[in-house]
C-alpha cells in the first residue's frame, strides 16, 4: 500500500464507525488496495471539511469553573428535586442523564438551540454554537445567583422552575421562595 492511502485509511479509521462513506473507503483499501480518483477526492473533502468544523468548534469552547453549578444542581438535586433545569442569561443548564455516556456533563441550550456541554471543566461546543455562548457560560459560572435573579428580574420568570412570577417580593428578588430554598439561592 502506498503512503497516500495508508494516509487516507489512517485518517477514515476513527470515523468508519459512525461514517458510512468513511467505512467503505476503508474497507475498499484494505481488500482491493486503490481507490478511484473521485473516491480519494470526496475522502480528502470530507476530512478537510471535518477539520474544519474542528477549528470551529474549538474556537468556541474553553474552558469553564463550574464549581458553583456544580453546587447549585447538588443543593437542588439533593432537596428532591429529579427534573433540573437552571436558565440564566438565556442558557438553560440541565445535567446529562446520570446513565449516558455523558454522565457527569451538563448540556447547554440557547432557547431550543443546542449549544454545546460542559464535561471536566471544559464548554465542549457544538458546531452550531453562538460564539457568545462561552462568555456568557463563564459568567453564570461566576455567579450563578446573581444571574438567576437578574433573569428573573428582567423576564419576570424564574430560573429554576420556569413559572410566571406573581408575588411582588419574588418579582423583586427575581425568584421564588420556594426555588431560592431548594436551590440554595
Amino acid at each position: 500500500m502506498n503512503v497516500a492511502l495508508e494516509t487516507l485509511r489512517t485518517n477514515l479509521a476513527p470515523l468508519s464507525g459512525w461514517n458510512a462513506f468513511a467505512k467503505s473507503i476503508v474497507e475498499q483499501i484494505d481488500t482491493k488496495g486503490e481507490v478511484t480518483e473521485k473516491q480519494l477526492a470526496a475522502a480528502e473533502r470530507m476530512i478537510a471539511k471535518l477539520a474544519a468544523n474542528r477549528e470551529v468548534r474549538a474556537a468556541k469552547s474553553g474552558e469553564v469553573d463550574v464549581t458553583a453549578i456544580e453546587a447549585l444542581f447538588a443543593t437542588a438535586k439533593a432537596s428532591g428535586l429529579k427534573r433540573l433545569a437552571f436558565v440564566a442569561d438565556g442558557l438553560r443548564i440541565s445535567p446529562a442523564p446520570e446513565t449516558g455516556r455523558n454522565a457527569g456533563a451538563y448540556y447547554v441550550k440557547d432557547g431550543d438551540a443546542y449549544q454545546g456541554k460542559i464535561a471536566g471543566g471544559r464548554f465542549i461546543a457544538s458546531g452550531e454554537a453562538d460564539a457568545t455562548t462561552l462568555p456568557r457560560l463563564a459568567e453564570i459560572a461566576a455567579d450563578p445567583a446573581g444571574m438567576a435573579r437578574l433573569y428573573g428580574k428582567r423576564t419576570g420568570i424564574c430560573c429554576c422552575c420556569g413559572k410566571e412570577l406573581s408575588d411582588p417580593v419574588s418579582v423583586a428578588n427575581g425568584i421564588g421562595p420556594v426555588c431560592a430554598t431548594r436551590w440554595g439561592l
